[in-house]
C-alpha cells in the first residue's frame, strides 16, 4: 500500500473511532518502521484525547504497515470499549 492510501485508511479509521466515541476531541497517530534483523517492521502509535483523559495505545510490531494498522486499531477499540 502506498504512503497516500495508508494515510487515507488511518484517517478514516479515526473518523471511525471518533463516531463510535463522540467524546474524543484528538487523535495522534504516528507510524513507526525500522529494520530488525534485515526485515522491516512497522508499528502504529495511537494519542487518543478526551476530556480529563488520555489513552497512549502502541501496536505490536507487525512485518507490514497495513497489519500495524489493524491490529493498532484493534487494541484502541478495545482500550476505548473498556474506558466507556
Amino acid at each position: 500500500m502506498k504512503k497516500d492510501s495508508l494515510q487515507a485508511d488511518i484517517e478514516h479509521r479515526v473518523a471511525e473511532l471518533r463516531s463510535a466515541h463522540p467524546r474524543i476531541s484528538h487523535c495522534f497517530t504516528l507510524m513507526e518502521d525500522w529494520r530488525e534483523g534485515g526485515k522491516p517492521l512497522y508499528a502504529l502509535r495511537l494519542d487518543i484525547r478526551w476530556p480529563q483523559h488520555q489513552s497512549l495505545v502502541s501496536g505490536p510490531a507487525c512485518a507490514s504497515a497495513e497489519e500495524a494498522v489493524e491490529a493498532a486499531f484493534a487494541k484502541a477499540t478495545d482500550s476505548l470499549t473498556a474506558h466507556a
